[in-house]
């Protein structure tokens, strides 16, 4: 697992500061406890499925877990976004047994106990980029695809803009929802947030200074059935990696060396299945389909050799 990095923003130590003048500060380092808790839930859970992240940002608003998550597939994307919600339930049961071993620890643990419960459930609203949001795009992936997101998105911008609308009710109201409006427009341009570059694109790119250093080098083992985009999920920055494409016999297809590898997943597109990557000739062996000729010819003293593996029919 990747070591956990938090970087605080400028606007965080003001919202630590006006807190403080305001006497709210017991409450601030609960609910900034709760939310940092509930991102690295987050964090543990994406990298178990092997994506890539870089840091927690905590900021006026809360805090927000960085990676490379473009290209997650609808149940990952699903696994990720739950975990944190969980961990905020997880928290509220604890803090409801120690109320019910230790009834005098409710005073303490009301406020933060507020803050688990509050996150989990607006966490889990179906608007983008909310964690329930993120679960609905998983689940809209199995019939829409790629249009899922954008569908999501829609879904977030008719919810921002009814929510806001109760807003302008209340301004007629003796009670005003300020911090109603203020979410709504926080959702609204959530809505339009575009995501980050995949892991394998900006690793592949960005990896220059390792080779001072030497680089490991690996061999990734997959079906056919698979796609690229499993693949790429695998690879770290910090390390070189062969493929090799198997059937469900273990029989090799196929291997593509270090330079094959990287044109392509910085070429193909990601939802590639591996298996539509290599087509029989008449003699029946495997050949590649989608891979420059130029890069055939490449040679890599630390790489794997360039290998096409005749297929007996």
């Amino acid at each position: 697992m990747e070591r956990l990095k938090v970087k605080v923003q400028p606007s965080f130590w003001l919202f630590v500061v006006v807190a403080t003048v305001f006497r709210q500060g017991y409450f601030a380092a609960m609910y900034s406890f709760a939310v940092l808790l509930h991102e690295t839930a987050h964090y543990i859970a994406a990298n178990k499925l092997f994506y890539r992240t870089t840091e927690i940002r905590l900021d006026l608003f809360g805090a927000v877990l960085y990676g490379d998550f473009q290209d997650v597939n609808g149940a990952d994307r699903i696994k990720i976004a739950l975990a944190g919600p969980i961990a905020n339930f997880c928290l509220c049961l604890l803090c409801l047994s120690l109320w019910w071993l230790f009834p005098d620890s409710y005073y303490y643990t009301e406020v933060f106990f507020t803050a688990n419960l509050t996150m989990a459930c607006v966490n889990l609203l179906p608007c983008y980029p909310l964690d329930g949001g993120r679960v609905l795009t998983g689940l809209f992936e199995k019939r829409l695809g790629l249009r899922a997101l954008a569908v999501t998105k829609w879904c977030t911008v008719g919810f921002s803009l009814a929510t806001f609308g109760i807003f302008v009710a209340s301004l007629f109201t003796p009670t005003k929802l300020f911090a109603l409006g203020l979410f709504a427009v926080g959702l609204f341009s959530g809505a339009f947030a575009n995501g980050r570059q995949s892991y394998a694109r900006t690793a592949l790119i960005n990896r220059e200074h390792f080779f001072k250093k030497g680089m490991e080098k690996k061999t990734l083992v997959f079906d056919k059935k698979n796609t690229l985009s499993d693949v790429a999920k695998r690879m770290q920055g910090n390390f070189l990696y062969c493929l090799e494409v198997v059937d469900k016999d273990m029989r090799t297809l196929a291997v593509f060396d270090i330079a094959e590898l990287e044109e392509l997943v910085l070429t193909v597109p990601l939802s590639t299945r591996l298996g539509e990557l290599i087509q029989r000739d008449g003699s029946g062996r495997s050949i590649v389909a989608f891979v420059d000729k130029a890069v055939h010819s490449k040679q890599h003293a630390d790489g794997c050799p360039a290998q096409r593996v005749p297929l007996d029919k």
